[in-house]
């Protein structure tokens, strides 16, 4: 072979790998939003005693992202399942619970956590952006996040201790 045909070998290799690459780096890719197989927007809200909670801390772990007020029936009828499920799986998954504080003050929010003796994080979204980044309506609103950061489920209106069992089932693998 000649030297022209070796370069023009070596330069089309080169360009195929180049190609190879760039398509590879393309589907890595991972888009930020609320759909379904997208990556959770990231936050940080405060918890009623002043700790700062942010979503990205929990890398690694499953997350339940429930939003909530003391208000909704529905809300309050899913925490004791979301408690006792919390209590069972808090080494596997972790619940940040995120109070919309329509209509609830941190009193109210201090004692419903003391009422139903909840231990996973309860956030504040005082100024209601979490709310409105995840479009949040109704609540309550619950979005299942994996280790990897990925949303794999929406459940909109409340959660069962079975659906949340499910969930892990699903997800924990």
């Amino acid at each position: 072979m000649t030297m022209k045909k070796w370069i023009a070998i070596i330069v089309l290799f080169v360009f195929f790998a180049y190609m190879l690459w760039e398509h590879m780096i393309e589907r890595q890719t991972v888009t930020t939003g609320i759909q379904i197989g997208m990556k959770a927007p990231d936050f940080s809200l405060e918890t009623i005693d002043g700790k700062t909670v942010q979503l990205s801390q929990f890398h690694g772990k499953i997350v339940i992202v429930n939003f909530w007020a003391t208000w909704c029936p529905p809300c309050r009828a899913e925490m004791p399942d979301m408690q006792t499920f919390y209590e069972k799986y808090h080494n596997q998954v972790e619940i940040v619970a995120v109070n919309v504080m329509v209509r609830d003050s941190r009193e109210k929010v201090s004692q419903f956590i003391k009422d139903y003796r909840l231990t996973f994080p309860v956030v504040l979204d005082v100024d209601g952006h979490v709310m409105k980044q995840y479009e949040i309506q109704p609540i309550p609103t619950s979005f299942i996040i994996d280790r990897q950061g990925m949303i794999r489920e929406k459940q909109i209106g409340p959660m069962s201790y079975e659906q949340m069992v499910q969930y892990v089932e699903k997800w924990g693998k």
